[in-house]
């Protein structure tokens, strides 16, 4: 919002004080209609103003802001200041830079404004902003109308990328404090990284961008991210990790026993030496995410003409190359160790 203020310049003479108007082009103020803010965090509000350049450097500004006009929150001078934002209020703009940002710290619920603004420099002009009034919404107080405690926006948490076993998440939140950002912490273990940008105006966004190795233990776990803000509120928000992953190939092997005029299809697991002539079943597992869809069996020599996850040798012997398996899914392979049959004479 921009307007021109209340402007007067006054000089004396001859022991009368003149009143008169003066050009107000260039008396301008911008500050936002509203601002957010949490109760018991801080809260800045951002202010910039501007005058017409005098002859003369100005060497003394005063700046002051008033609640409803006419009590005032801040005052270089703290003596002019009501009680309630005594040691409450500070001016973290520099005025010499026209920049006129007050900060509140803590916030309390009843602090809704309206706040303006008014500067005065010394030997040349004083300007009051009663128009360009601001207001806080303070979030985090009980509201009487609907019972329940009002509290700040939850974090937003995304998973940026899954690449290997490496995870990257962000984690934002809004806020009012940029000189005492909220404290945003992981469940899980990592590399933290922390970036503050400026959104509109009277908020800021902090951005914590988490990096980790992630195992098979982490799938369909909760990825949580805790925003603690000055004054002691906390809120956590979470993403359901999906981790994809090949892993631990392991063979295990049945025997199919064959005698004459006996069943063929007999199996006996847990064996671990066979006869030679015998047959024997292998049976390729994996444990991965997704499930594998395609196995590849092979030996020394080459692949085998097998894709499934059994593979049935006829008529083992002694020469019975070591078997290795190959479990496949759609985001990648894993391979088996050897396993080589121990073949027994007859």
């Amino acid at each position: 919002i921009i307007i021109s203020p209340t402007v007067e310049n006054e000089f004396q003479f001859d022991q009368f004080r003149y009143v008169y108007p003066l050009d107000t082009s260039s008396w301008t103020a911008e500050v936002p209609g509203s601002v957010s803010g949490l109760q018991g965090s801080c809260i800045v509000i951002p202010c910039s103003f501007n005058y017409p350049e005098p002859k003369i450097k100005p060497s003394e500004f005063t700046g002051i802001w008033f609640k409803d006009t006419s009590e005032v929150i801040y005052h270089p001078d703290s003596s002019n200041v009501i009680t309630d934002y005594r040691g409450r209020t500070k001016l973290v703009g520099n005025l010499r830079q026209k920049n006129c940002s007050l900060r509140i710290d803590p916030l309390h619920s009843s602090d809704k404004g309206p706040f303006t603004f008014r500067i005065e420099i010394k030997d040349y002009n004083k300007a009051s902003y009663k128009d360009d009034r601001v207001f806080i919404t303070v979030s985090g107080k009980f509201s009487r109308e609907n019972r329940q405690l009002q509290y700040p926006i939850y974090p937003k948490v995304n998973i940026l990328a899954i690449v290997g076993e490496e995870v990257s998440a962000s984690c934002s939140v809004s806020h009012s404090c940029p000189s005492d950002p909220p404290l945003i912490t992981w469940s899980h273990s990592g590399t933290p990284s922390i970036q503050s940008q400026q959104q509109t105006k009277g908020q800021w966004e902090e951005t914590s961008t988490l990096t980790f190795r992630s195992s098979n233990a982490d799938n369909n776990q909760p990825l949580v991210c805790t925003a603690a803000y000055r004054g002691g509120k906390t809120v956590s928000s979470s993403k359901t990790l999906t981790v994809k992953y090949v892993h631990y190939i392991v063979i295990s092997f049945l025997l199919m026993m064959l005698f004459i005029d006996a069943p063929v299809d007999v199996k006996v697991k847990g064996v671990s030496s066979v006869k030679e002539g015998d047959s024997v079943e292998l049976r390729c597992s994996s444990d991965s995410n997704p499930a594998a869809n395609s196995y590849h069996w092979h030996n020394s020599r080459g692949p085998l003409p097998t894709t499934g996850p059994t593979l049935t040798l006829e008529n083992v012997t002694r020469l019975t190359e070591a078997i290795y398996c190959t479990a496949i899914n759609t985001e990648g392979l894993g391979e088996s160790s050897p396993l080589k049959l121990n073949v027994e004479c007859k």
